[in-house]
């Protein structure tokens, strides 16, 4: 956990110093945006293949041929904060339980990252927490395709290139050409709904 805080503050140092001195220039918090999001993407890219700690992972988006895709906007990059003691991963068509909470790329104005939408307040605590159910197919590809390799209990920091979000349109929220950020916690999961 230590080797992780160590890299994202190393990342998010080097990206807010490439924000903020755009944002001293007058230039707007989502000028250069889409841009500043790949480069976001790609420099998550580099740690987690770098694998350090042998706590990341990089996993394909569903249904893409590793072998004709070299290109990070199609991979989806996890890191392990919590070990789960399931042996066994959710489907695409599965309903999940999950706890999680959604942010925007870290920028200058927000550090941490704008949070979207979250399913619980404060600090995740499972043991209160009440999770949200739905179809992981219902999810955006980058949130099903991590979801998809997690087993109950695992708690995780997934990164989503645009175009595994909601790529050009805006949701919410949620501006255009926007890289996702989830923590994710896999409570439980069901063929049918059974919560």
């Amino acid at each position: 956990m230590k080797e992780f805080r160590i890299l994202f503050a190393l990342m998010l140092g080097a990206l807010l110093g490439f924000t903020s001195c755009e944002e001293n220039d007058s230039v707007g918090e989502f000028d250069n945006w889409q841009a500043r999001n790949v480069q976001f993407v790609d420099s998550i890219a580099v740690v987690a293949r770098a694998n350090a700690d042998g706590r990341w992972k990089v996993i394909l988006a569903d249904g893409l041929d590793e072998s004709k895709v070299w290109d990070n906007k199609y991979y989806v990059y996890c890191y392990s904060l919590q070990n789960g003691d399931g042996t066994e991963s959710p489907r695409y068509t599965d309903y999940v339980s999950v706890n999680y909470r959604g942010f925007l790329m870290p920028t200058a104005k927000h550090p941490q990252g704008y949070i979207f939408d979250s399913s619980y307040e404060g600090e995740l605590d499972p043991s209160f927490d009440v999770p949200s159910s739905f179809l992981l197919g219902s999810t955006v590809q980058g949130f099903s395709t991590a979801v998809q390799h997690m087993v109950k209990g695992d708690t995780w920091k997934v990164y989503i290139p645009a175009n595994l979000g909601y790529g050009s349109f805006v949701t919410g929220y949620i501006p255009a050409y926007s890289a996702l950020v989830f923590d994710i916690n896999l409570v439980d999961f069901s063929s049918t709904v059974a919560w």
